[in-house]
């Protein structure tokens, strides 16, 4: 495979997993907000607060993906010189941590703040406790990014 291809494949890795980890996360979260909202529907901001949460991981794997295309070049369109194939499968393998952290976190995230709804429902005023128990969730994903960009700045060197 050639190094522009391996390098996609790692945009393809952090950018995809985190997305879906986004998604299932505001989708369970969605859910258990449209059964609070069906009885109050006054509480939509608190709701919309716990169900954009898990959506930041989906930030955190396009910015990665960023990261390689502009590391490699290909953001402007043309792989810069040095980036081999053994470069590019390092950006490949970098882009695991990444994408694997946001994909689980933004997932359990979810899960977290759905339940948040209940605290949303029965006593409002503790908006804030849901959040930051759902935001614990938070520091995986951020973990998961900053041992990527540690990868891709100090671990691949490009000749």
């Amino acid at each position: 495979m050639d190094p522009a291809s391996l390098a996609l494949f790692g945009v393809a890795i952090s950018s995809g997993l985190a997305s879906i980890g986004s998604s299932l996360g505001s989708g369970a979260a969605a859910k258990s907000a449209t059964g609070l909202l069906a009885k109050e529907p006054e509480k939509f901001p608190q709701a919309l607060v716990l169900t954009a949460l898990p959506s930041s991981q989906a930030l955190y794997g396009l910015l990665y993906g960023i990261i390689i295309l502009l590391q490699t070049g290909l953001l402007s369109g043309e792989l810069k010189d040095g980036v081999t194939t053994e470069i590019g499968m390092q950006f490949l393998a970098s882009a695991l941590p990444v994408g694997v952290a946001c994909l689980i976190s933004g997932w359990f995230q979810g899960i977290v703040a759905a339940s948040g709804m209940r605290i949303i429902a029965e006593k409002p005023q503790n908006l804030n406790q849901a959040i930051v128990l759902a935001a614990l969730l938070e520091s995986f994903a951020i973990f998961g990014l900053i041992i990527s960009i540690l990868i891709a700045f100090v671990g691949i060197k490009i000749s």
